[in-house]
């Protein structure tokens, strides 16, 4: 941590500066429930009048030429005029880290007050993802309807394992190019116990005997299942759609299992994300389903 220091002209007591060791524990506590990454570094914005105190932060860290982040705020605090000091100390520390832009790490809907905030400060949408909900029923009656109507074509060589006792990797191996996540979120997702990480049992990973070729991750925040990831890696478009249905049903029959047994309360609906224009076997899925489209989250970015 260093000792710098930046005040706002207009706002002699706001200041910008890293924090020291012993103040991190209580920036942290700016980002409840929050998963940030190990690696992050921090800001934070301090008021000295009428006592010192921690009214915001930004957490910010590097993925390959891209510098991410996230911003929190105490509440009453003007988020417009700290989220303008912030960005401007994190864009300098991305910008001597050798960063190209710094992109908002949180999805952003249209009538997010940050959407507004960031574009005020240069930023741009660099792409847009669709969501798309339905109702946990909905989905395990028609998943069960069509395992009964096809389950006799899934490959006996098929088998599909919670990711809790699997490596990142085994994931990144199917993955691939999936953009919508990132090697590094994935990374961070998977960490036991971490707020807002995958959930280890209901997310999945499927084999072909010992070849990893689907993954289903996903995230469980109250009674929403958030899913983001539904790739099945199969050339064959017959075999991939009866083995995602294979995926989809022996997970979310992992999840019945465990709320059987007390193990696990109810959800109640799951949402699917899936990028502007690819990912339409997601899409489609949601739909055919019962869903409904959400509204279009946004990937705000400034480059540097």
């Amino acid at each position: 941590m260093t000792d710098s220091l930046t005040s706002n002209a207009g706002n002699p007591d706001l200041a910008i500066r890293e924090p020291a060791p012993t103040e991190v524990e209580r920036v942290l506590h700016l980002f409840p429930n929050v998963l940030l990454y190990r690696e992050a570094r921090l800001l934070a914005a301090v008021r000295s009048r009428p006592i010192e105190r921690f009214v915001a932060a930004a957490a910010w860290w590097p993925a390959t030429t891209i510098g991410m982040f996230q911003i929190a705020c105490a509440p009453g605090v003007d988020r417009g005029l700290v989220a303008g000091l912030l960005i401007d100390r994190l864009a300098e520390g991305a910008r001597l880290a050798g960063m190209e832009r710094i992109q908002c790490a949180n999805l952003l809907t249209d009538d997010n007050v940050w959407l507004g905030i960031l574009r005020t400060y240069g930023f741009e949408c660099s792409r847009s993802e669709r969501s798309f909900e339905v109702a946990y029923q909905d989905i395990w009656l028609r998943l069960s309807q069509l395992h009964q109507k096809h389950g006799a074509q899934f490959r006996a060589s098929w088998r599909v394992e919670p990711i809790r006792a699997l490596s990142p990797e085994t994931a990144l191996e199917v993955i691939g190019s999936h953009r919508l996540l990132p090697p590094a979120q994935v990374r961070a997702y998977w960490q036991k116990n971490s707020p807002g990480g995958f959930s280890l049992d209901l997310s999945c990973i499927l084999f072909d005997g010992e070849r990893p070729f689907g993954a289903l991750l996903g995230r469980r925040m109250g009674e929403v299942y958030y899913v983001d990831v539904q790739v099945v890696q199969e050339p064959n478009s017959r075999l991939r759609s009866l083995a995602d249905l294979f995926m989809l049903h022996r997970a979310f029959g992992l999840h019945q299992d465990a709320e059987r047994a007390g193990r696990e309360v109810p959800i109640h609906w799951v949402r699917f994300r899936s990028g502007e224009n690819e990912h339409r076997q997601t899409a489609n899925l949601a739909l055919r389903m019962g869903g409904r489209e959400l509204s279009p989250q946004h990937v705000m970015t400034k480059a540097l």
